[in-house]
């Protein structure tokens, strides 16, 4: 058999997320039958397969995965929806709804959530653009990401890639600024309204205004990003772009909280 390549899906559980590893084969989705089990609720997930699906519905698959290769038991949708319907757990619905009008919709629209991992890192690209832009006595939200962020996540062992797996662009300094910027205005109305801009250099050579903070406001800023940003609103920035940077987030919030 070729040997294929895992995509991995995460469904989010009230407080953590399981893996679920896809694979398409023939243009059709197949599951990793033991992620589905445990996502399910079953204590034994190989008996589970096999008292409630169809033989011609598994199968066993040399697959590539973090450990190298592999092999693999593999289930089809219809017996997918077998252990289902036969799940007693609570969120086995939540489970279904989510599988069906998300994940099987978005492998047979893209082939599952790729995402090129070689390609260079706009963010990187960005930041080595700018950083002598950055007059002296300021500080600007991406040079700063670049260290508390980018730098921390590569330190765990992840990489914000270039785009996430709609194409878009990965740029959480859009979102962190933004969010900064509100916070300054709820938590220190004292801080100045108006603040200086310089020219930031995008990839494709266009420019465009970006703001300038004093560097007085920078421990404010790790406030923010410490104490907001990334405990409240990391994992809904990335659960939408990169899912695979969900399991280094946790490293970065016990960073956070130390």
């Amino acid at each position: 058999m070729k040997q294929l390549e895992l995509e991995v899906f995460k469904f989010k559980e009230e407080d953590h997320f399981e893996n679920i590893r896809t694979i398409e084969i023939d243009g059709e989705p197949w599951f990793v039958a033991g992620d589905i089990t445990k996502a399910l609720g079953y204590s034994n997930g190989p008996d589970a397969v096999t008292r409630h699906c169809k033989e011609k519905g598994i199968v066993k698959h040399d697959v590539l995965t973090g450990r190298g290769n592999q092999k693999v038991t593999l289930i089809n949708e219809p017996n997918v929806y077998r252990l289902i319907v036969k799940s007693q757990k609570p969120s086995a619905e939540k489970f279904e709804a989510w599988l069906f009008e998300e994940v099987v919709p978005e492998i047979r629209k893209k082939g599952g959530y790729k995402i090129d991992r070689v390609e260079p890192s706009n963010f990187v690209i960005r930041y080595m653009a700018n950083f002598d832009r950055i007059p002296k006595g300021n500080f600007s939200v991406i040079s700063e990401l670049y260290i508390r962020l980018y730098g921390r996540f590569e330190h765990a062992g992840y990489k914000i890639p270039n785009k996430a797996f709609d194409g878009k662009e990965i740029r959480p300094d859009t979102s962190v600024g933004r969010m900064f910027s509100e916070y300054l205005k709820k938590n220190y109305p004292s801080a100045p309204r108006e603040f200086e801009k310089y020219f930031h250099k995008m990839p494709s050579g266009l420019e465009v205004e970006a703001r300038l903070y004093p560097n007085h406001l920078v421990s404010v800023f790790w406030e923010f990003l410490e104490n907001e940003w990334i405990p409240k609103h990391a994992e809904q920035y990335f659960y939408e772009r990169d899912r695979k940077a969900l399991d280094y987030l946790p490293k970065l919030i016990a960073y956070s909280n130390g």
